[in-house]
């Protein structure tokens, strides 16, 4: 939920933060690229963190990530606002492996299923975040004061996120299954999410410019795009936690890629902004639960002496997806038109359908954790 509330409001900041620190246009995107920059090593780096810190790991991070949102908010100059993106970068990165590991490990220690209800919060926040934060600059807050309350609320939750039960006592772990034999699976269930994320990512940078270009929709009707999509996920995965079990997980791949695909095309398609909002909340819906799905294969198919090194590679991995989406759509919307580039993003569907194989290469473990 903290990393929702800052990326969530932080879109409406951005233009305010620029005129603040007299940034051109070339100068704001060299210090936003900071973030991706950090975030990729950070994320390898904390599933060994979290080896050694087991339960502390997310709590650790969070508060990381809170003093990351304050100094942007304090930040007076280009180099001190770019220092500041550098630790958001390395938090975000962080939390995005600290939860998944938490998670995976929870759900081995307490036999519950927990990723998608956990990340259905995530899209309910950025949701919830971004209006607020414009409601808040409309009555006058300065960037600074909103960073600050941002900075307040993500502290508060790597309080709550204190877990003082351990993972898993260290005389009982098992051994797990051979690298070897997880290598290569894991890196296709890795572009699998990959793919999924590249979905997302193109919707929510590019649906609001698709109903404002192509289809001549408002301000807020465009923004609806990205909105209806966020709700979308957050329905989705909450479908997923309920009736999930009920399904294995290649089949909640399977369905989640094809409906995705179909609802990012009725989107593509651009029949009238209806049609456009409703396909963008159908791909919401149906790539909802593809993400937390595979994570959750994975962190079920090794012990807990590598879960953490595995979540980490499995969500590096598939981080690409969101790195190259934005510039992948924009050369293909400048070549082909947005609407093509998206249909031609929304056949990702298929190889998400096709990828769903990469579950059954996951070793299987008995209840006492030894590969079967």
């Amino acid at each position: 939920m903290s990393w929702g509330l800052f990326w969530g409001g932080w879109s409406a900041l951005i233009p305010a933060v620029k005129a603040d620190l007299a940034l051109t246009d070339e100068q704001l995107g060299l210090a936003l690229f900071a973030v991706p920059v950090a975030a990729v090593p950070a994320m390898l780096l904390t599933g060994r963190l979290a080896q050694r810190l087991a339960q502390h790991t997310l709590p650790a991070v969070t508060a990381a990530f809170a003093v990351g949102c304050l100094l942007v908010g304090l930040a007076s100059s280009r180099w001190t606002f770019t220092a500041a993106l550098l630790l958001v970068g390395v938090a975000s990165g962080g939390i995005e492996v600290a939860l998944n590991a938490t998670l995976a490990a929870r759900e081995a220690r307490d036999g519950v299923r927990l990723f998608n209800k956990v990340h259905a919060a995530t899209p309910l926040a950025m949701v919830a975040a971004a209006p607020a934060t414009g409601l808040a600059r409309a009555m006058g807050a300065s960037p600074r004061a909103v960073l600050t309350v941002i900075a307040v609320l993500v502290a508060l939750s790597a309080v709550l996120a204190i877990d003082p039960r351990p993972w898993q006592d260290a005389a009982t772990a098992p051994e797990g299954a051979p690298p070897g034999r997880l290598s290569g699976a894991l890196l296709l269930v890795g572009a699998v999410g990959a793919l999924v994320l590249l979905m997302e990512n193109s919707v929510e940078q590019w649906g609001a410019i698709h109903l404002g270009q192509q289809l001549a929709a408002g301000p807020f009707l465009a923004s609806c795009g990205p909105a209806v999509y966020m709700a979308g996920l957050s329905v989705g995965r909450i479908l997923a936690q309920w009736q999930g079990p009920r399904f294995d997980d290649g089949t909640l791949v399977r369905l989640g890629g094809a409906l995705g695909g179909v609802g990012l095309a009725v989107a593509a398609a651009g029949w009238n902004v209806p049609w456009t909002l409703t396909g963008y909340a159908l791909a919401g819906i149906g790539l909802a639960p593809v993400v937390p799905t595979l994570l959750g294969a994975v962190g079920r198919a090794v012990g807990p002496d590598r879960r953490s090194k595995v979540i980490s590679v499995v969500t590096t991995v598939a981080y690409a997806g969101f790195l190259v989406s934005p510039p992948l759509v924009g050369v293909l919307a400048g070549r082909l038109g947005l609407p093509t580039a998206l249909g031609i993003v929304a056949t990702c569907g298929v190889l998400v359908v096709t990828g769903a194989q990469a579950v059954r290469l996951l070793p299987a473990l008995t209840p006492t954790g030894e590969e079967s």
